[in-house]
């Protein structure tokens, strides 16, 4: 009884992800026990599967907003819910919600009909909201395991390509890498602070005068392991070609819902346990990620031709305005952080399902430049917002990427990083080429052959122009969100 009062905050606190863990056994026994029959009558499963998943996602979304217990550690200390956590859990649900919404049509037209992946879609859900409210080493190591390891599945889900295999690998082989990075930094950091606890670490380090060298090494061996699984230069070298040779459902899983979480993760260690060390080490290490993230960015997807890897170099870019934004150190730039997350992800969403549209289409397993010319001629409408998306992800006035480039620019130059704020103008400038040329490959390119572009799902449809409206017309009532963010940005620092 007493047992039950102390952990029944706990327990509460923590519906969302208990509902999650039990809809994982729920859905890996609906298709097992309806596989067989599926099979011996011909018929597809995937249809029912979405169905249920998008419940099961659609339940989660009011659990996590009505989390009665608003701020508190839980599981001794082990997990933490605050106003950060809840709004990031709601984000990454509903951006699972959309992926696997619009994933229907894809899925068969690839023939994708293994139940297992509506599995691994909860699973990243689970994995994910228990990173976001993770507050020790143990537990932020444990769940980024969890989650690490289904995305390896996922990224070599292409059976029969030796691209998949190869990307997939590699992703395995460094990711191992940065999981030991990660628990050799853990394990100096407890050698020096004899912690792993994010809120005792604070206490710690709240006065502290001066540090070992093996306490800095053990931190730039933490963030090194999250910038890794951010793709952050120079920890960029497996985004590409996972980009690439995994399914496009899963590029588009991997490109929009996982940063959320692990920014949460950098936000808590830099702004809550090491709060202490901006003047002297924070501000130095995310300008130079930054600016090596900005330049990679920049001039490896000059040379692309192939759709899915400009969008992984152009994601290595946007890592590196999120880093710049993390050297501020003050409130202004973990709210221009969150708001540049937030614009990002409907962006790289939008332009996923757009490529997945592609997919459709396209007969060709590596989607070059090509694929793109008539899309306007057939489809106006649908042309005209692609455009304006990658003209916000160029951060081109009034759209939603612009003020959230300029919010970045504003943090920085209130930290007087004059220099570094020029350098992140002008890799910007240079980076709107290759946008620029997509752009120009729609309206004035023409085709030597008929072209023909399959009709948008409904559901697909419908959530293009959802995202659409917020960002192509964010410039309206700006006031809303940035109060929003502002106040999530204040959770964190409190």
């Amino acid at each position: 009884m007493k047992f039950s009062l102390i952990f029944q905050n706990d327990i509460v606190a923590f519906l969302p992800e208990l509902f999650l863990a039990i809809s994982i056994l729920v859905v890996l026994m609906h298709g097992s026990f309806l596989g067989l029959s599926a099979a011996a009558l011909y018929t597809y499963l995937t249809p029912s599967m979405i169905r249920l998943t998008s419940i099961i996602l659609f339940i989660s979304v009011f659990l996590v907003v009505n989390n009665p217990i608003e701020s508190q550690t839980l599981w001794n200390s082990i997990f933490i819910t605050d106003h950060l956590s809840i709004w990031l859990k709601l984000f990454v649900v509903l951006g699972l919600f959309v992926c696997v919404s619009v994933s229907e049509a894809y899925m068969f037209s690839v023939r994708l009909r293994a139940f297992e992946f509506f599995f691994f879609i909860i699973s990243i859900c689970l994995s994910l909201c228990l990173l976001i409210s993770s507050y020790d080493f143990l537990s932020i190591y444990l769940n980024m395991e969890f989650m690490s390891l289904i995305f390896y599945v996922l990224a070599t889900w292409k059976k029969n390509s030796y691209f998949s295999a190869e990307a997939g690998l590699k992703y395995f082989i460094l990711g191992s890498v940065a999981s030991v990075f990660f628990l050799f930094g853990a394990s100096l950091i407890y050698f020096s602070m004899g912690t792993t606890n994010i809120g005792s670490l604070s206490l710690l380090t709240e006065n502290l005068a001066g540090c070992s060298p093996l306490f800095y090494l053990g931190l730039i061996c933490l963030i090194s392991a999250l910038l890794f699984k951010l793709g952050s230069a120079p920890y960029h070298m497996w985004i590409a070609d996972v980009y690439e040779g995994a399914p496009t459902i899963v590029s588009l899983i991997f490109a929009s819902v996982p940063k959320l979480a692990i920014f949460v993760v950098v936000l808590r260690l830099v702004y809550t346990s090491f709060w202490c060390l901006f003047p002297v080490f924070w501000e130095d290490f995310f300008c130079l990620c930054g600016l090596f993230s900005l330049f990679i960015g920049c001039v490896c997807g000059l040379g692309e031709t192939k759709i899915k890897r400009l969008l992984a170099f152009s994601s290595v870019g946007h890592v590196g305005f999120l880093c710049l934004g993390l050297a501020s150190g003050s409130v202004e730039g973990v709210q221009s952080v969150l708001f540049y997350l937030f614009i990002y992800m409907l962006t790289a969403i939008f332009l996923w399902i757009y490529v997945l549209h592609l997919d459709l289409t396209s007969d060709n397993s590596f989607l070059t430049f090509s694929d793109v010319i008539g899309l306007v001629r057939s489809n106006p409408v649908f042309g005209l917002g692609i455009v304006l998306m990658i003209f916000s992800l160029a951060g081109v006035p009034p759209l939603g990427g612009f003020f959230a480039k300029l919010n970045i620019f504003v943090s920085v130059i209130d930290s007087s990083y004059y220099l570094v704020a020029i350098f992140a103008v002008l890799t910007s400038v240079v980076s709107a080429f290759y946008y620029i040329r997509l752009i120009k490959i729609f309206y004035f390119e023409k085709a030597e052959s008929w072209f023909y572009f399959t009709a948008l799902t409904k559901g697909a449809a419908f959530f293009l122009v959802i995202i659409g409206w917020t960002v192509i017309f964010f410039m309206l009532s700006p006031n809303l969100v940035y109060l929003l963010i502002y106040k999530i940005a204040i959770g964190l620092m409190i």
